[in-house]
Parts: C-alpha cells; structure tokens; sequence
C-alpha cells in the first residue's frame, strides 16, 4: 500500500508521570507514517482523493500542546486515533519521541511506536464539541489580522467555523489615554479537539500574529478566547469555563448576540446573554462596524466603517488613532537581529516566521549570519538583518518586535534599523535606530542584504568603513536558512 511519511514534527507538551512534567512544558518529537491508496490522487492530482497531511500535522501538534497524559502510550494511540478519523488512511505508524525523558543514565532518545489499522482502532468516542470564541485586537492592521485569525481557527484539525458575528469598535476605556480603539467579533465552531486543545491551538495562531500574552487588559496584536464550550463550567485556572469576565463585557456580548439571538451564559452569572448585555456598564462603548467585514475590500479598520457609511474610528475621539490613520501601503522597514545563545540560528528563524506572519508583512530579503566577538568576556553574539515590506506604523511594529522578543526569549535583540519615509525621535519610537550607523554588526549583514542600502544619506558601505568594531565582525554562512522550515 501507498505510503505518506511526515517526520520530526515537534511541539511542547506537559507529558509525563512526574509532577514536575505536569507543570513544565517539554519537546516531543513525532513521526507518522499514513498507509493508503494513492493511486486516485495519482490519477486527478486533487486533494479530495488524498489526505492533507498539513492538517494532520497541525493535529499532531494540537494533542501534543492540548490535554495532559502521563504515558507516551496513550500519547500515541490519541495521534493514531486522530490520523485514522480521515477516510483516505488505512492503516498507520506513529513513534513519539521524548529526547528530555528523565532518565539518570546517558541516552540518546526514548520513543513508543504503535500501529494501528481501521480493522484494530477502537470505535470512536471523540464528540463533537460547539465553542464559541471572541476575537479582537487594536494594534497593526486590525481588520485583516482578525480576518486571518478567522481562517487560522478554521484551519486547526477537527474544527469548523460555523457563525462569524459583525465587526464591532470598542472604546478603548478605562484604559490610558492615547490607547487606540479595539476591534471585536464572536465566532462560533464545531470542533473534535477538546478544550485544551482548542486552547493551545488559539494561543499558537495569536503567537503566529506577534501576541505575548501578559497583562490582561492592554493593547495587543490578537486575542483569542474561549467564552463557552459545550455550556461547561470549570474553575481549572488553566481554562475557566464559561470565561470569567464575558458576563460582563459588552465588547463580548454585543457580538455575540448578533450572531445568536437565543444565547445563553451559563455558570455564576447565568443568564440570556441579551439581558447580560443590557445590564453591561459598558454597553454605550461599543458599536456596530460592518456586517459583512470578511469580505468586505477594505482592508483596514477605517475602510470598514466607511464603506458601511459611518464615521472611522479615527474621527470618532477616544484617543490616538494613529495605526488607523496612517497610510495603508506597504512601506519597507529593515530590521536587526542579535543574541548571544548558542541557539540564535533557531531564534532568528523563528523571528522571521512570526514577523511575516502578521498579515500586512512580508519578508523580502534576509542576510547572511554573522559573528560578532564580544570584549570584556562577554558571550560572542551572532547577528543578522532582515528586509519587509509593512503596511505597519513604526510605533506598532517595534512593538510587535517587543513581543516577539519575549515570545522567543533567550537574549534575542530586535530592533527597527530604518523604516521607508519614517523619522520618529519619540521615547519609544526612535527611528533610525540611532547607533546603527557606527555598528558592524548591524551594517555588516545589511550591505550583505542590499549592496546599494543607505542609512539616511549615508551609504550603508561608508558607514561600516568609519565602524570602530569592524574587525570584531565575520561571516559564518550565506545559506544558514537553507534547510530549515520557514
């Protein structure tokens, strides 16, 4: 029988039987092998008489990152059972590896295979599950990453958008002065994964989009959250159900009430949504956008309301609004990369990732990979710089770039060298990055990029003549993306 082989899937998980394996997330590593005829796919070179082996990665990723279990047994079989729910597939072999098991003697990996064939599964027991998700967001280009973040959700294994509410604009209130008004909508989904894992798969799109998830109630790229799952109520610290607050917030219950009229809420503060949201303290903060906002040709916020014959948020007051009334073509930014970890290579390249993730982005040059020796002892650091185009403005991308820092972590340093048309000397927004121009490691890898590149008026050559660290920089590899999945 035809054969499809998916190797080295790697994800996080909470997997083992010692307590500290409950609380910290370690890797496993999965090879699945789908056994079935393909010969019909062969033949109409269609995905309907195959298998979309994307979606069953993304499945395998989702049981790694969802519900805890003790045995990389039972780890297995849930991957096997999940594989063997697509028709196409006849028969398969899944090895789970777990390379950080703790074991007291040297080891190279420890890993559990099964196999298991339509004739062997057990009958299936996996439910279908009805959740609904609030999304929002108020940073970038609001519009088109809710957009996506809606494909995204439609794209996790097992799961069905089935209602997608109108856009609503969200005050920003109670919040600093100067905070830009919040996008919001609801969308309801069908889904085979569990709440864990429905969780996990949410937490890995708003990851995708540059969201770090801190503090509660400020601005950010992307929120995703669980607000009902099958009516459950859970106090588990991890995923309340129904979510704790949504009783509460308008921005939550408005959209929600637009997409099902007949909604409840369950748990402490059950109730007919209509009459939660009438109660809402907030109820006068939101309003109606666009009904029709996923299809709609505009691709930002203020477009949106426009094209619907109200006012942009822009000119509503409220605060600043500047990501809304810049302009939206795409401008090109150039961004440095640095770190000291022996890891920097990974680091960087999940960088990019996240960065031409965001929608509005996208990745047009990146430079060779550098070393850079460090005096005074300090660790050497490896160095790159990257080219996008954005249709994001400067104060927003160098926050995402923040975020993104945190989210990879391990010493990784972005920062915003020189963005299109852009002069910005604000505390938090200095563009050009002012100690680029006397620093190799940054002029090194972009006169790499783009011979022709220059800082200001000044040839980004002749700089890195003039740098005083110019001996202290060299080239590693010009290929150093080369095998690696971007």
């Amino acid at each position: 029988m035809d054969q499809i082989r998916l190797t080295g899937i790697r994800a996080a998980g909470r997997h083992g039987v010692l307590d500290f394996e409950h609380e910290r997330a370690q890797t496993f590593v999965v090879d699945a092998t789908l056994s079935l005829d393909l010969a019909p796919a062969g033949h109409s070179d269609t995905l309907d008489d195959t298998v979309d082996y994307g979606a069953i990665a993304k499945g395998i990723v989702a049981i790694i990152e969802g519900e805890h279990v003790d045995l990389i047994e039972r780890l297995a079989a849930r991957i096997a059972d999940m594989i063997l729910r697509y028709p196409a597939v006849q028969r398969t072999q899944v090895t789970v590896h777990k390379p950080n098991a703790p074991i007291v003697v040297p080891f190279d990996d420890v890993s559990v295979t099964v196999e298991r064939s339509r004739e062997t599964a057990r009958p299936e027991t996996t439910d279908t599950h009805h959740a609904v998700i609030a999304i929002g967001g108020n940073q970038g280009d609001v519009v088109s990453t809710l957009r996506d973040a809606v494909r995204c959700i439609d794209g996790l294994a097992s799961t069905q958008v089935t209602g997608i509410s109108p856009l609503y604009r969200t005050d920003a209130w109670g919040m600093p002065a100067g905070t830009p008004d919040f996008y919001n909508a609801v969308v309801s989904v069908n889904t085979r994964l569990s709440a864990p894992e429905l969780l996990a798969g949410l937490q890995r799109i708003e990851a995708s989009h540059g969201r770090v998830r801190t503090d509660h109630w400020t601005s950010r790229t992307l929120d995703l959250d669980i607000i009902d799952f099958d009516g459950t109520v859970s106090d588990d610290p991890d995923l309340t159900l129904p979510h704790p607050r949504a009783w509460q917030r308008a921005f939550v219950l408005g959209p929600w009430l637009a997409l099902d009229p007949d909604a409840e809420l369950v748990g402490d503060h059950a109730g007919s949504v209509a009459q939660l949201l009438f109660e809402s303290s907030d109820r006068e903060h939101i309003s109606e956008l666009a009904e029709d906002w996923m299809v709609a040709d505009g691709t930002d916020p203020s477009s949106v309301a426009a094209s619907h014959g109200r006012e942009p948020a822009s000119q509503q007051g409220g605060g600043d609004q500047r990501q809304l009334e810049s302009p939206v073509r795409s401008r090109r930014a150039v961004i440095s990369m640095d770190s000291p970890s022996t890891d920097a290579e990974r680091q960087f390249r999940k960088a990019i990732v996240s960065i031409d993730g965001i929608p509005g982005n996208q990745v047009e040059g990146i430079s060779p990979l550098y070393h850079v020796s460090q005096l005074d002892g300090k660790p050497d650091n490896m160095a790159a710089v990257m080219q996008i185009s954005t249709r994001m403005g400067a104060p927003e991308l160098i926050a995402v770039l923040g975020s993104i820092e945190v989210s990879v972590g391990g010493g990784l340093d972005l920062n915003l060298v020189d963005m299109e048309g852009v002069v910005c000397d604000e505390p938090n927004c200095k563009v050009p990055w002012p100690t680029a121009g006397s620093r190799a490691a940054v002029l090194a890898p972009w006169l790499d990029m783009d011979p022709d590149a220059r800082l200001g008026k000044d040839p980004v050559s002749f700089l890195l003549a003039m740098a005083p660290d110019a001996s202290r920089v060299g080239l590693l590899t010009d290929n150093w993306i080369i095998g690696d999945t971007l």
